[in-house]
């Protein structure tokens, strides 16, 4: 049995989900380098990224930190696992910005929000859309670790 089947079989569905992060997170080396880590594990990890960073700050805090160059693999990982009401607000966010693909530069992206102050209406709407959580991601995420747990460990 694998460290990830072990882990679903713990009782709390935030503990399932804390125990797999710690597997795949040791195989990150260094902060947002996820070449270890194939595209299941890679999804996991977006998932994670995404529900801190918009949690904890809001869709600018993911923007303008280092973690805004995932914007379009968050995107499809939130597709991965089929939680499609998030899908919608990401996409809203990504809408945002002038120039699509959102860039992968941190600098740019952050000359871009500063810039457009006047969309912060826009930001908090979409703050509170993705509060209101309409989409079970714990639960569509360890679906998806099911689904697919031969591609984890």
């Amino acid at each position: 049995m694998t460290s990830t089947e072990i882990a679903l079989l713990l009782n709390d569905d935030r503990e399932k989900i804390t125990r797999i992060g710690e597997i795949i997170g040791r195989k990150i080396t260094e902060k947002d380098n996820f070449d270890n880590l194939n595209e299941f594990e890679k999804t996991f990890i977006l998932i994670d990224v995404l529900e801190h960073n918009v949690t904890n700050g809001g869709f600018i805090q993911l923007f303008f930190n280092s973690s805004g160059q995932f914007a379009h693999e968050i995107f499809q990982a939130y597709i991965a696992i089929k939680a499609t009401k998030t899908v919608d607000i990401i996409s809203k966010a990504i809408q945002l910005f002038p120039t699509i693909p959102v860039p992968k530069s941190i600098r740019i992206r952050q000359e871009i929000l500063m810039e457009s102050s006047a969309n912060l209406d826009l930001w908090d709407s979409l703050d509170e859309e993705f509060d209101k959580y309409e989409d079970d991601i714990l639960q569509l995420t360890i679906n998806y670790v099911r689904e697919h747990i031969q591609y984890f460990d």
